[in-house]
């Protein structure tokens, strides 16, 4: 399991650098007024509501396991799992340990499709903002 946790990390670690570069790189064309930085900006969006789109099952499932998690937890107090121990109640440890894994690759999952929702964010604010000002005359 420690193995699964070291990759997802990874890759949310890269999916951080590749969404801090886009928008870097983006920012870098907005404040040079390059002519087509709003095509940009609004293709990089589509891209990155596409990516959203494709992961809303994913992310559901994830957020069922996280559930899991949380109700399991609710129901094994302390002076069970202390029990447990003591009594080496194997199957219930290894269940415990199970769910727990499985909340944190879940939680990992969730945090990774955060990622996507705040870039999309960003970019609908920028558009949101380049509106405004072209109005204004800006």
């Amino acid at each position: 399991m420690g193995q699964k946790i070291d990759q997802f990390t990874e890759s949310l670690r890269l999916k951080l650098t590749a969404a801090s570069d886009n928008l870097d790189n983006l920012k870098a064309k907005i404040d040079g007024k390059v002519d087509d930085a709003e095509q940009d900006v609004r293709a990089r969006l589509d891209e990155v509501k596409g990516r959203i789109d494709e992961g809303k099952a994913s992310v559901a499932a994830a957020n069922s396991r996280i559930k899991n998690w949380l109700d399991a937890k609710k129901a094994a107090t302390d002076e069970q799992i202390s029990e447990w121990k003591t009594q080496l109640e194997i199957d219930r440890l290894e269940d415990r340990a199970v769910l727990a894994e499985e909340y944190a690759l879940a939680a990992r999952e969730v945090a990774a499709a955060a990622i996507d929702d705040a870039e999309e964010a960003s970019l609908e604010a920028w558009l949101a903002r380049k509106d405004a000002d072209t109005a204004a005359g800006k």
